[in-house]
């Protein structure tokens, strides 16, 4: 079924790495860390209550222990998102540059990506997404250089995972000089934000993969590439801006797919699920629907009088 993370019960970390010791610097990664949290946690984007953003962390231990608590706290969504450099070492083991990354001694420098499929492989997540926006430093090694997907894809295999996975072949190709983002996360975050025309009312995480490749292919530029499993590429991160621009409509019909979802998995009268009832009257409201709103409001009180009547259950 399509639909948006739970926004209480999912989390992200996004990690970017904009300034290097050894390494050339990649300014528009900051740009990329907060537009696309910003994205995440709006009501008319992902609307996740729980984001981190880490930008230009020195310190990997405090890195280890954000995805920690994400991956321990994370029910339904775990989302990580990494953009900077990414290193390949001489036993084509990927690790992810970070400020002081030495490109001759990954492995004491950076963060391997084996750690990070670790943390998503013990994750008690339902589904997990990764997105990658890395290209190789000049100064890794050649002969595994052949494509950051193909080394992804030999190195992470956990189910009900998504990646999506950006190998471009050189430094310009990812991060034109004086562009606000580097060109893949940025081809992301205008598609979110602006949103389908043609497309369906949730951007799932397939829709997002086919329409990137499209723009990628007709620009002839390397392409992106995925790989999941399981269902998570029905799992959206949006509703479509094309067909509701207008931040009230597309929050009203975000908080209606959560409420069915809720029902669904939680109950109809799970405080989750009336909690979600009430932003979705609340954004009806908002939309000029005053009459609507009004009636969904005093179901809503209805349904919490009636389970505040209910007797309690107490043991002998």
């Amino acid at each position: 079924m399509t639909r948006l993370p739970d926004p209480e019960l999912s989390r992200a970390v996004l990690i970017g790495a904009s300034r290097f010791e050894h390494l050339h610097d990649l300014p528009a990664v900051r740009n990329n860390v907060t537009d696309l949290a910003a994205i995440l946690t709006s009501t008319t984007g992902t609307g996740l209550k729980h984001c981190a953003a880490l930008i230009d962390e020195p310190d990997l231990a405090a890195i280890g222990a954000r995805l920690a608590e994400a991956a321990e706290q994370a029910k339904d969504v775990l989302l990580v998102y990494y953009a900077g450099h990414g290193l390949v070492d001489s036993r084509g083991e990927l690790h992810l540059a970070m400020p002081s990354t030495h490109p001759e001694r990954p492995g004491w420098t950076s963060l391997p990506f084996a750690r990070l499929r670790e943390t998503l492989a013990d994750a008690g997540a339902r589904n997990r997404v990764l997105i990658l926006d890395c290209c190789f430093s000049g100064h890794a090694i050649t002969e595994f250089m052949s494509s950051a997907a193909e080394v992804v894809a030999g190195q992470l295999a956990v189910s009900g995972t998504f990646t999506l996975t950006a190998t471009p072949a050189n430094r310009a190709a990812m991060a034109p000089v004086g562009a606000v983002h580097t060109l893949f996360t940025g081809e992301l975050i205008t598609l979110l934000a602006k949103g389908i025309p043609d497309g369906p009312p949730l951007l799932t995480l397939g829709e997002i993969y086919r329409r990137l490749l499209r723009v990628f292919t007709d620009r002839g530029l390397p392409r992106p590439q995925q790989g999941s499993t399981r269902t998570t590429e029905l799992l959206a991160l949006s509703v479509n801006r094309a067909l509701h621009p207008d931040e009230p409509d597309a929050a009203a019909l975000r908080y209606a797919e959560l409420v069915a979802d809720r029902i669904r998995t939680l109950g109809a009268d799970h405080p989750s699920t009336l909690k979600a009832r009430e932003q979705h009257a609340h954004w009806i409201g908002r939309t000029g629907d005053v009459a609507e709103a009004a009636r969904l409001h005093a179901a809503l009180l209805a349904d919490r009088t009636r389970i505040a009547r209910k007797p309690r259950r107490t043991g002998r």
